[in-house]
């Protein structure tokens, strides 16, 4: 039987039942004994009522804001989620206590202080996104994810570093915001991000020998405009040939983690192993950002520019140093060889006026120094074909001597000393460019005379301010003769597509580092100091190189210098498929016109009392024959080397003017 309550007793009725802890289901089967239909929508609208109010209403209980902040900083370094923090925090804590909360975690996420360890690990993640990523866009979005000040510069630095890699441009904004943000702390803070970035590699490639079973630690990184040298200290008993040949396996371990395409260039320097890894942002090394072109010139130091190196230094390469009169350079297409030549051409010409320094240019592509027709600096225009080549290395040689007579006249050696006495009016040096010299050297009707107009000048233009320049793409040891070689002492590798053309340009069949170079510009010089990897300068578009010439075809001094009187015309070649009767005309008139100076020569060759016995010619030609360099001849017979000064160079001198003369001898029999 059903009873009628009022609602004010059914209420009071439902909130004891639910004091006493029955649930909201038995307190409805309850009211549907108990009550009619209304009274049970009653009792339902009651129940619904309370279990909103129950959620809505928070405990009354309210914690202390330190122990709070604490709690919330202690959650952070541990790493809790932030949006686990945030659920506990809604579900446990008052209004005003949630409040402060979510203040509290957004000063700490901003502001506090990143431990080495979560740097690393971040630097790490970061090191990856960078390797990875194609636009700078993409960590753009990590960036404005990232709460913590610092960490979020960071991305930013590693943003600018991107952009500049792929040579998109930042909006005014985001600049701004990685600008504006840095104090001078927080600079020297964000350059660690490059120094983690050369660690990074260094810590995966000592990873990557320690599986190979080398031991060994790391040491440091530089970064040049083309490569990162990572030096790693081999372990004690650990042999160079051990890591030597790991080119290959590392491309194959280290391919996509260092982005090697190639096996990097493994070479020793002093103390260490040096492992050349390819920057993926490489840079250009511009002429016009390096070249001096104002200071005040010293005619007793003649430079060209080298290049850029692994530190970012520039280097220059003196034509007045007596170890590396003379150059050999090669390298296949694409390798930057015909930008080198134009950059020491177009440098000579800006730099110094015709009375310091005059140009001597072979062509015979016609691609390279073609368009320097018309210098002032110019003994004779560019040369487009052996004869004319020939021509202008007869007219040197000739030139060599009148200044060797020179010297003689005013009792000197070189012309340092000459200039230094008569600075008011020097003796010019000569720079001798000769592109393409395989060409030269193999072709059958000028090869033996150029041969032995270079062999002359090799040996002996250096002192007299001649310098000699040789490059070409084929480096061949057949055509390109051990003489030739040995007495270019210094060496221009740029990638070749063998190694052992690198082996030939280099002068050590063991070096193929050559092999391993990029390209565009990447390069080895090799002097008697040693062997540095060089960018070579970047002359930028036709435009600006246009620009810098047509300068130098303005180029005038009042500036008097020495002349030898030589008319360069009247050293015409005749072509004749006879090259033995051409070759014996060509030396008939250059002996009449060095007769003098060839008698001086034998005079100061008499005074050193050095006698050529049948042993000594027999060992000679036997050691020429197998392809012993002229240096190497001179030390295995009479024990000298060049330490041994002048007493060596006039031995040199008698041990070379008998090979050249048994080799003219051959070929007037030929």
């Amino acid at each position: 039987m059903q009873v009628n309550y009022s609602n004010e007793e059914i209420y009071q009725a439902i909130m004891c039942l639910k004091q006493a802890g029955l649930s909201n289901q038995d307190i409805l089967t309850e009211a549907e004994n108990l009550f009619d239909f209304s009274q049970q929508l009653y009792v339902l609208n009651i129940l619904q009522e309370s279990d909103f109010g129950s959620k809505i209403i928070r405990p009354i209980k309210s914690y202390d804001y330190d122990y709070l902040f604490e709690m919330l900083y202690q959650a952070v370094i541990s790493g809790t989620c932030v949006h686990q923090i945030l659920e506990v925090c809604e579900s446990e804590l008052s209004l005003e206590d949630l409040a402060f909360s979510k203040l509290a975690l957004e000063y700490i996420l901003t502001n506090r202080y990143i431990s080495k360890y979560e740097r690393n690990a971040f630097i790490l993640d970061l090191y990856k996104l960078y390797q990875e990523v194609t636009s700078h866009k993409e960590l753009i979005k990590v960036a404005d994810s990232t709460k913590n000040i610092y960490l979020k510069h960071l991305v930013y630095k590693t943003v600018e570093l991107v952009a500049t890699r792929t040579g998109e441009t930042l909006s005014l904004s985001q600049k701004n915001v990685n600008t504006n943000s840095l104090t001078g702390d927080d600079n020297q803070d964000i350059a660690i991000i490059q120094e983690n970035f050369e660690n990074k590699v260094g810590d995966v490639l000592v990873g990557a020998l320690n599986d190979f079973g080398i031991t060994c630690n790391y040491i440091d990184t530089k970064t040049g405009p083309t490569f990162k040298r990572v030096k790693i200290k081999l372990g004690k008993g650990v042999s160079f040939k051990k890591v030597q040949g790991l080119g290959n396996d590392l491309v194959q371990q280290l391919g996509e983690e260092l982005g090697l395409e190639n096996p990097p260039m493994i070479s020793v320097v002093p103390g260490a192993v040096v492992f050349d890894i390819p920057r993926l942002d490489r840079q250009t090394a511009c002429f016009a950002d390096y070249v001096d072109l104002t200071s005040e010139i010293d005619i007793n130091r003649i430079v060209i520019p080298g290049g850029v190196d692994v530190n970012g230094k520039y280097i220059e390469i003196s034509l007045c140093d007596s170890n590396v009169y003379h150059t050999l350079g090669g390298g296949m297409t694409g390798g930057g060889k015909s930008q080198y030549e134009k950059a020491m051409v177009l440098y000579l010409a800006l730099r110094y006026p015709p009375s310091l320094v005059k140009l001597a240019l072979s062509d015979v592509k016609l691609v390279s120094l073609t368009c320097f027709n018309g210098l002032p600096h110019l003994v004779a225009p560019v040369a487009e074909d052996a004869a004319s080549t020939l021509q202008i290395f007869n007219y040197l040689v000739a030139e060599q001597e009148l200044r060797y007579q020179e010297f003689k006249r005013v009792g000197v050696e070189n012309i340092n000393e000459y200039n230094q006495l008569f600075s008011n009016c020097p003796i010019p040096r000569i720079v001798s460019v000769t592109d393409e010299c395989f060409d030269l050297l193999s072709d059958t009707t000028y090869k033996d005379s150029m041969e032995m107009a270079l062999m002359k000048l090799l040996a002996k233009a250096g002192a007299a301010g001649i310098n000699i320049f040789l490059f070409t793409q084929r480096p061949d040891k057949d055509v390109i003769k051990p003489l030739i070689r040995s007495n270019c002492s210094g060496k221009i590798a740029f990638v070749v597509s063998r190694p052992e053309d690198s082996g030939i340009i280099l002068g050590n069949p063991d070096d193929d580092r050559a092999a391993s170079l990029l390209g565009g510009g990447d390069m080895l010089y090799k002097s008697p100091k040693g062997v540095v990897r060089l960018q070579g300068l970047y002359l930028g578009a036709k435009a600006d190189f246009q620009a810098f010439l047509d300068t130098c075809m303005n180029v005038h001094t009042d500036m008097p210098c020495w002349n030898s009187g030589l008319n360069f015309s009247s050293f015409g070649v005749p072509v004749n498929s006879n090259s033995g009767a051409s070759n014996r005309q060509i030396r008939n008139r250059l002996n009449k016109a060095i007769t003098k100076s060839l008698l001086h020569q034998e005079t100061e060759v008499d005074s050193l009392n050095i006698d050529l016995d049948d042993l000594s010619k027999s060992q000679i030609l036997s050691l020429y024959s197998r392809g012993y360099e002229l240096h190497q001849i001179v030390q295995e017979i009479f024990k000298l080397s060049r330490a041994d000064g002048r007493k060596y160079k006039r031995v040199r001198d008698v041990v070379y003017n008998f090979i050249a003369t048994v080799e003219a001898d051959d070929s007037d029999e030929n």
